[in-house]
Protein backbone atom coordinates (compact mmCIF):
# COMPACT_ATOMS: atom_id res chain seq x y z
CA UNK A 1 0.00 0.00 0.00
CA UNK A 2 1.55 3.47 -1.08
CA UNK A 3 2.56 5.80 1.99
CA UNK A 4 0.60 8.73 2.18
CA UNK A 5 2.57 11.88 3.79
CA UNK A 6 0.98 14.80 5.69
CA UNK A 7 3.29 17.35 2.60
CA UNK A 8 1.47 15.65 0.33
CA UNK A 9 -2.04 16.90 1.59
CA UNK A 10 -0.66 20.90 2.27
CA UNK A 11 1.50 20.55 -1.07
CA UNK A 12 -2.22 20.22 -3.33
CA UNK A 13 -3.25 23.11 -0.23
CA UNK A 14 -0.68 25.30 -1.89
CA UNK A 15 -1.39 24.73 -5.02
CA UNK A 16 -4.83 25.57 -4.56
CA UNK A 17 -3.68 28.69 -3.12
CA UNK A 18 -1.70 30.11 -6.14
CA UNK A 19 -3.88 32.50 -7.10
CA UNK A 20 -6.78 32.71 -10.46
CA UNK A 21 -6.02 34.29 -12.89
CA UNK A 22 -7.86 36.94 -14.77
CA UNK A 23 -7.93 37.15 -18.27
CA UNK A 24 -6.23 40.46 -17.74
CA UNK A 25 -5.00 42.72 -14.64
CA UNK A 26 -3.94 45.98 -13.68
CA UNK A 27 0.17 46.46 -14.33
CA UNK A 28 1.49 49.69 -12.87
CA UNK A 29 3.88 51.65 -15.62
CA UNK A 30 7.00 51.54 -13.21
CA UNK A 31 7.27 47.24 -14.51
CA UNK A 32 6.94 48.30 -18.02
CA UNK A 33 9.84 50.18 -18.28
CA UNK A 34 12.00 47.04 -20.29
CA UNK A 35 9.27 45.30 -21.78
CA UNK A 36 5.87 45.46 -23.50
CA UNK A 37 2.57 44.93 -21.45
CA UNK A 38 1.54 41.98 -23.68
CA UNK A 39 5.02 40.33 -22.63
CA UNK A 40 4.46 40.80 -19.04
CA UNK A 41 0.66 39.11 -19.45
CA UNK A 42 2.63 36.20 -21.43
CA UNK A 43 6.04 36.23 -18.56
CA UNK A 44 3.40 36.21 -16.02
CA UNK A 45 1.48 33.46 -17.43
CA UNK A 46 4.47 30.93 -17.83
CA UNK A 47 5.19 32.01 -14.14
CA UNK A 48 1.40 30.94 -13.13
CA UNK A 49 2.03 27.76 -14.38
CA UNK A 50 5.73 26.89 -13.29
CA UNK A 51 4.13 27.78 -9.53
CA UNK A 52 1.06 25.16 -10.14
CA UNK A 53 3.13 22.58 -11.37
CA UNK A 54 6.33 22.34 -9.16
CA UNK A 55 3.17 22.70 -5.68
CA UNK A 56 1.63 19.77 -7.93
CA UNK A 57 4.85 17.71 -8.55
CA UNK A 58 5.62 18.16 -4.60
CA UNK A 59 2.01 16.70 -3.97
CA UNK A 60 3.00 13.67 -6.60
CA UNK A 61 6.52 12.51 -5.23
CA UNK A 62 7.60 14.49 -2.35
CA UNK A 63 10.86 12.80 -2.31
CA UNK A 64 12.19 13.83 -5.28
CA UNK A 65 11.92 17.61 -4.06
CA UNK A 66 13.27 16.55 -0.59
CA UNK A 67 10.72 16.87 1.63
CA UNK A 68 9.88 16.40 5.05
CA UNK A 69 8.12 12.36 4.48
CA UNK A 70 5.83 12.21 7.90
CA UNK A 71 2.92 9.97 7.84
CA UNK A 72 -0.57 11.46 9.47
CA UNK A 73 -1.33 8.28 11.45
CA UNK A 74 2.20 8.64 13.08
CA UNK A 75 2.39 11.91 14.51
CA UNK A 76 -0.48 14.42 16.20
CA UNK A 77 -1.33 17.46 13.74
CA UNK A 78 0.36 19.73 16.53
CA UNK A 79 4.07 18.20 16.89
CA UNK A 80 7.10 20.03 14.74
CA UNK A 81 7.08 17.36 12.13
CA UNK A 82 3.24 18.61 11.16
CA UNK A 83 4.25 22.19 11.17
CA UNK A 84 7.31 21.09 9.06
CA UNK A 85 5.13 19.82 6.99
CA UNK A 86 2.55 22.94 6.52
CA UNK A 87 5.41 25.17 5.03
CA UNK A 88 7.71 22.68 3.54
CA UNK A 89 6.04 22.95 -0.21
CA UNK A 90 7.31 26.53 -0.05
CA UNK A 91 10.51 25.76 -0.57
CA UNK A 92 11.34 25.90 -3.69
CA UNK A 93 9.66 29.17 -4.37
CA UNK A 94 11.19 30.82 -1.03
CA UNK A 95 14.88 29.99 -2.60
CA UNK A 96 13.91 31.36 -5.48
CA UNK A 97 12.44 34.39 -3.86
CA UNK A 98 16.20 34.57 -1.52
CA UNK A 99 17.86 34.41 -5.15
CA UNK A 100 16.13 37.48 -6.91
CA UNK A 101 16.13 40.05 -3.90
CA UNK A 102 19.96 38.74 -3.55
CA UNK A 103 20.75 39.24 -7.25
CA UNK A 104 20.46 41.85 -10.17
CA UNK A 105 20.47 42.41 -13.81
CA UNK A 106 24.01 43.78 -15.43
CA UNK A 107 23.16 44.01 -18.83
CA UNK A 108 21.35 41.36 -20.06
CA UNK A 109 22.97 38.81 -17.28
CA UNK A 110 20.89 38.02 -13.87
CA UNK A 111 23.89 37.75 -11.47
CA UNK A 112 23.37 36.61 -7.57
CA UNK A 113 25.98 37.54 -5.00
CA UNK A 114 26.66 33.93 -3.24
CA UNK A 115 27.59 35.68 -0.10
CA UNK A 116 24.59 38.05 0.65
CA UNK A 117 22.00 34.70 -0.59
CA UNK A 118 23.86 32.22 1.36
CA UNK A 119 23.48 34.99 4.56
CA UNK A 120 19.81 35.42 4.38
CA UNK A 121 18.60 31.67 3.23
CA UNK A 122 17.58 29.18 5.76
CA UNK A 123 15.47 26.95 3.03
CA UNK A 124 16.59 23.33 3.66
CA UNK A 125 18.48 20.96 1.00
CA UNK A 126 19.31 23.46 -1.39
CA UNK A 127 21.06 21.41 -3.85
CA UNK A 128 17.86 19.31 -4.12
CA UNK A 129 16.18 21.85 -4.89
CA UNK A 130 18.04 24.05 -7.19
CA UNK A 131 18.50 20.43 -9.39
CA UNK A 132 14.37 20.00 -9.64
CA UNK A 133 13.92 23.65 -10.93
CA UNK A 134 16.33 23.32 -13.56
CA UNK A 135 13.49 20.78 -14.55
CA UNK A 136 11.06 23.78 -15.17
CA UNK A 137 13.40 25.62 -17.43
CA UNK A 138 15.48 27.38 -14.62
CA UNK A 139 19.64 27.45 -15.60
CA UNK A 140 22.18 28.07 -13.02
CA UNK A 141 25.80 29.07 -13.28
CA UNK A 142 28.28 29.04 -10.36
CA UNK A 143 26.65 25.93 -9.03
CA UNK A 144 29.01 22.38 -7.82
CA UNK A 145 27.17 19.54 -8.06
CA UNK A 146 23.98 21.68 -7.62
CA UNK A 147 25.45 23.54 -4.34
CA UNK A 148 27.22 27.26 -4.37
CA UNK A 149 30.51 27.31 -5.28
CA UNK A 150 31.60 30.74 -6.13
CA UNK A 151 30.59 33.98 -5.57
CA UNK A 152 28.53 34.76 -8.02
CA UNK A 153 25.47 32.77 -9.16
CA UNK A 154 24.25 33.81 -12.93
CA UNK A 155 20.55 32.44 -13.41
CA UNK A 156 18.58 32.45 -16.55
CA UNK A 157 15.04 31.03 -18.28
CA UNK A 158 16.32 30.86 -21.96
CA UNK A 159 13.00 30.07 -23.07
CA UNK A 160 11.60 33.86 -22.31
CA UNK A 161 13.96 36.09 -20.79
CA UNK A 162 11.17 38.33 -19.36
CA UNK A 163 10.14 35.49 -16.86
CA UNK A 164 13.62 36.12 -14.77
CA UNK A 165 12.87 39.69 -15.60
CA UNK A 166 9.26 39.37 -14.20
CA UNK A 167 10.26 37.03 -11.34
CA UNK A 168 12.50 39.67 -10.36
CA UNK A 169 10.27 42.55 -9.99
CA UNK A 170 7.57 40.36 -7.67
CA UNK A 171 10.52 39.62 -5.22
CA UNK A 172 11.37 42.79 -5.17
CA UNK A 173 7.78 44.46 -4.95
CA UNK A 174 6.89 41.68 -2.55
CA UNK A 175 10.32 42.95 -0.02
CA UNK A 176 9.75 45.86 -0.33
CA UNK A 177 6.06 45.93 0.98
CA UNK A 178 6.69 42.97 3.05
CA UNK A 179 4.15 40.85 1.06
CA UNK A 180 6.39 37.69 0.30
CA UNK A 181 3.29 35.99 1.25
CA UNK A 182 2.22 37.00 -1.70
CA UNK A 183 5.20 36.07 -4.07
CA UNK A 184 4.38 32.36 -2.93
CA UNK A 185 1.29 32.09 -3.96
CA UNK A 186 1.74 34.11 -7.43
CA UNK A 187 -0.05 37.01 -6.76
CA UNK A 188 -1.22 38.77 -9.80
CA UNK A 189 -1.78 42.23 -7.54
CA UNK A 190 1.70 42.59 -6.94
CA UNK A 191 2.04 44.54 -9.66
CA UNK A 192 -0.82 46.45 -9.48
CA UNK A 193 0.27 49.60 -7.74
CA UNK A 194 4.06 51.20 -7.92
CA UNK A 195 7.13 49.23 -6.41
CA UNK A 196 6.53 50.86 -2.45
CA UNK A 197 2.55 50.27 -2.66
CA UNK A 198 -0.07 47.92 -2.05
CA UNK A 199 -3.73 48.80 -2.26
CA UNK A 200 -5.29 45.42 -1.81
CA UNK A 201 -5.40 42.97 1.17
CA UNK A 202 -6.68 44.96 3.81
CA UNK A 203 -10.36 44.36 2.99
CA UNK A 204 -12.73 41.75 1.69
CA UNK A 205 -10.18 40.75 -0.96
CA UNK A 206 -8.01 38.83 1.06
CA UNK A 207 -10.65 36.30 1.34
CA UNK A 208 -12.06 37.13 -2.55
CA UNK A 209 -8.30 36.44 -3.95
CA UNK A 210 -8.27 33.23 -2.65
CA UNK A 211 -11.15 31.61 -4.30
CA UNK A 212 -11.73 29.55 -7.25
CA UNK A 213 -15.13 30.54 -8.61
CA UNK A 214 -16.88 33.59 -9.81
CA UNK A 215 -19.59 32.64 -7.12
CA UNK A 216 -17.79 32.65 -4.12
CA UNK A 217 -16.55 36.16 -4.66
CA UNK A 218 -19.80 37.38 -5.99
CA UNK A 219 -21.16 36.24 -2.29
CA UNK A 220 -17.82 37.80 -0.12
CA UNK A 221 -18.27 41.37 -1.78
CA UNK A 222 -22.02 40.76 -1.37
CA UNK A 223 -21.99 40.08 1.96
CA UNK A 224 -19.66 42.77 2.94
CA UNK A 225 -21.51 45.18 1.58
CA UNK A 226 -24.75 44.50 3.24
CA UNK A 227 -22.91 44.65 6.57
CA UNK A 228 -20.91 47.39 5.83
CA UNK A 229 -24.46 48.90 5.14
CA UNK A 230 -26.11 47.53 8.69
CA UNK A 231 -22.98 49.93 10.20
CA UNK A 232 -20.78 46.54 11.12
CA UNK A 233 -17.00 47.08 11.69
CA UNK A 234 -14.20 44.21 9.77
CA UNK A 235 -11.00 43.80 10.42
CA UNK A 236 -9.24 40.66 9.25
CA UNK A 237 -8.87 37.21 11.27
CA UNK A 238 -7.03 34.57 9.62
CA UNK A 239 -6.49 31.08 11.39
CA UNK A 240 -4.84 27.83 10.24
CA UNK A 241 -4.87 27.51 6.77
CA UNK A 242 -6.96 30.42 5.64
CA UNK A 243 -7.22 34.24 5.45
CA UNK A 244 -10.65 35.45 6.87
CA UNK A 245 -12.39 38.49 7.22
CA UNK A 246 -14.67 39.33 10.47
CA UNK A 247 -17.18 41.70 11.57
CA UNK A 248 -18.29 43.48 14.80
CA UNK A 249 -21.07 45.11 16.08
CA UNK A 250 -18.74 47.52 17.92
CA UNK A 251 -15.66 49.04 17.33
CA UNK A 252 -14.30 48.94 20.59
CA UNK A 253 -15.18 44.74 20.26
CA UNK A 254 -13.15 44.79 16.63
CA UNK A 255 -10.15 46.92 18.64
CA UNK A 256 -9.91 44.20 21.25
CA UNK A 257 -10.33 41.46 19.08
CA UNK A 258 -13.49 40.33 20.80
CA UNK A 259 -16.09 38.15 19.78
CA UNK A 260 -17.67 38.52 15.92
CA UNK A 261 -20.87 38.22 14.62
CA UNK A 262 -20.31 37.10 11.20
CA UNK A 263 -16.67 35.91 9.79
CA UNK A 264 -16.16 34.75 6.48
CA UNK A 265 -12.77 32.46 6.15
CA UNK A 266 -10.67 30.95 2.99
CA UNK A 267 -10.41 27.04 4.66
CA UNK A 268 -7.95 25.66 2.27
CA UNK A 269 -9.32 28.25 -0.40
CA UNK A 270 -12.69 26.87 0.10
CA UNK A 271 -15.66 29.40 1.44
CA UNK A 272 -16.81 29.34 5.02
CA UNK A 273 -19.02 31.73 6.78
CA UNK A 274 -19.52 31.07 10.60
CA UNK A 275 -22.27 32.83 12.56
CA UNK A 276 -22.14 33.38 16.24
CA UNK A 277 -25.94 31.99 16.94
CA UNK A 278 -25.19 32.11 21.06
CA UNK A 279 -28.99 30.55 21.02
CA UNK A 280 -29.95 28.35 18.80
CA UNK A 281 -33.42 27.62 20.36
CA UNK A 282 -34.70 31.07 19.56
CA UNK A 283 -34.05 30.31 15.37
CA UNK A 284 -36.19 27.40 15.26
CA UNK A 285 -39.27 28.32 14.08
CA UNK A 286 -37.42 30.45 11.66
CA UNK A 287 -35.69 27.53 10.78
CA UNK A 288 -38.81 26.15 9.03
CA UNK A 289 -38.76 28.91 6.37
CA UNK A 290 -34.99 28.42 5.29
CA UNK A 291 -33.88 26.61 2.60
CA UNK A 292 -32.16 23.21 3.26
CA UNK A 293 -28.39 25.02 2.46
CA UNK A 294 -29.47 26.91 5.92
CA UNK A 295 -31.14 24.02 7.54
CA UNK A 296 -27.83 21.91 7.22
CA UNK A 297 -26.26 23.51 9.70
CA UNK A 298 -28.04 23.05 12.33
CA UNK A 299 -28.08 19.43 11.55
CA UNK A 300 -25.09 18.31 12.58
CA UNK A 301 -23.48 18.29 15.86
CA UNK A 302 -20.20 18.10 17.47
CA UNK A 303 -18.42 15.79 20.25
CA UNK A 304 -17.47 19.17 22.03
CA UNK A 305 -14.79 20.06 23.59
CA UNK A 306 -13.21 18.06 26.89
CA UNK A 307 -15.28 20.55 29.50
CA UNK A 308 -18.40 20.00 27.37
CA UNK A 309 -18.15 15.83 29.48
CA UNK A 310 -17.84 17.94 32.70
CA UNK A 311 -20.08 20.49 32.30
CA UNK A 312 -17.95 23.26 32.55
CA UNK A 313 -18.35 24.19 28.89
CA UNK A 314 -19.62 27.89 28.71
CA UNK A 315 -19.90 28.67 25.32
CA UNK A 316 -21.80 25.11 23.99
CA UNK A 317 -24.90 25.00 22.97
CA UNK A 318 -28.00 22.07 22.72
CA UNK A 319 -31.00 22.17 21.22
CA UNK A 320 -33.75 19.80 19.59
CA UNK A 321 -35.41 19.65 16.05
CA UNK A 322 -37.87 16.94 15.21
CA UNK A 323 -36.78 14.52 18.24
CA UNK A 324 -32.82 14.80 17.67
CA UNK A 325 -30.80 16.40 20.05
CA UNK A 326 -27.62 18.30 18.84
CA UNK A 327 -24.62 20.16 20.19
CA UNK A 328 -22.66 22.48 19.31
CA UNK A 329 -19.27 24.08 20.54
CA UNK A 330 -18.53 27.35 20.91
CA UNK A 331 -15.16 27.76 22.64
CA UNK A 332 -13.00 28.42 19.59
CA UNK A 333 -14.94 29.64 16.74
CA UNK A 334 -18.51 30.64 16.38
CA UNK A 335 -20.60 27.15 16.17
CA UNK A 336 -22.66 27.46 13.27
CA UNK A 337 -21.22 27.89 9.69
CA UNK A 338 -21.38 27.15 6.32
CA UNK A 339 -20.36 27.23 2.77
CA UNK A 340 -22.66 30.01 1.89
CA UNK A 341 -24.74 31.00 -1.08
CA UNK A 342 -25.61 34.46 -1.69
CA UNK A 343 -29.35 34.11 -2.31
CA UNK A 344 -29.47 33.03 1.51
CA UNK A 345 -27.79 36.44 3.11
CA UNK A 346 -31.11 37.63 4.41
CA UNK A 347 -31.41 34.47 6.18
CA UNK A 348 -27.88 34.71 7.83
CA UNK A 349 -28.50 38.30 8.82
CA UNK A 350 -32.27 37.09 10.26
CA UNK A 351 -30.42 34.04 12.53
CA UNK A 352 -28.00 36.24 14.33
CA UNK A 353 -30.59 38.93 14.94
CA UNK A 354 -33.10 36.19 16.70
CA UNK A 355 -30.25 33.66 18.33
CA UNK A 356 -27.34 36.45 19.39
CA UNK A 357 -27.97 36.91 22.88
CA UNK A 358 -29.17 34.00 25.19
Amino acid sequence: MESIYWIQEWATIRQNEVVRLPESFDVDECFLRHMSKEDLYTAFREIWGMYTGIYGDIASNPEVFGMPLYKPEEYSCFTAQARDSRSAAYRPFSLLYNLLISGDFQNDDFLIDANCFKEINKVKNVHILFERLTDYGLCFQGLKNYKVAGRIILMSYPDNRNVISVLKLMADKAHATNRQKDFLCCHYKLLQDDMNTVNYGYGADIVADKMHTGEEREFIYSMDAVLREMGYFAQPKAWNEGPGYAYYDKESVMRTNGPYHYWMLSWKTKLVLYLRIRDASKCLEYLNQCPDTVKQMFLTGDKGCSKHFNGMCQFGQEYTIEGSTYWKCGCCNAPFYCNPVKADIPHYIKLIQLGLKK
